[in-house]
């Protein structure tokens, strides 16, 4: 390690954490990424599970906040497709809907978190801190 390096904070010498949000509303979108944003995440989002998948092509990924209702293909195939393809990444499921459940076939992958959260989330620090559970056991 160089002298200069012994004064910079191990923070700054790791890569952060990467993330995609996938939600249809933009709002939502918008409030998970300023939140991961200032918790040291590199944070991307997206639209569409269609889009999701494009952009993971691409980027190296940590994890992916995945909302269940999305346009097009929705978040249970999303993952269904990504975690085939993508098994080191970790997949958190949101859903605004108050009486979804994870199918028992999505928990029966490894890289699937079987907290589920609802929107809204009144404590974003708990989104947050299960992903970093969830890629710290990876």
């Amino acid at each position: 390690m160089t002298e200069n390096a012994k004064n910079i904070p191990d923070a700054v010498l790791h890569e952060p954490l990467s993330i995609l949000i996938i939600d249809d509303d933009e709002s939502v979108r918008v409030s998970l990424k300023f939140h991961f944003d200032d918790c040291g995440f590199k944070t991307q989002s997206v639209e569409t599970a269609e889009e999701a998948l494009d952009l993971m092509k691409k980027s190296q990924l940590d994890a992916v906040i995945v909302d269940l209702r999305l346009p097009g293909m929705d978040g249970i195939e999303f993952i269904k497709q990504a975690s085939k393809k993508w098994s080191d990444v970790r997949y958190v499921i949101y859903t605004g809907s108050p009486i979804a459940s994870i199918p028992n076939e999505i928990l029966s992958i490894n890289s699937v978190s079987s907290k589920l959260f609802f929107k809204p989330i009144g404590n974003l620090f708990e989104l947050s801190d299960e992903v970093n559970r969830l890629i710290s056991e990876s």
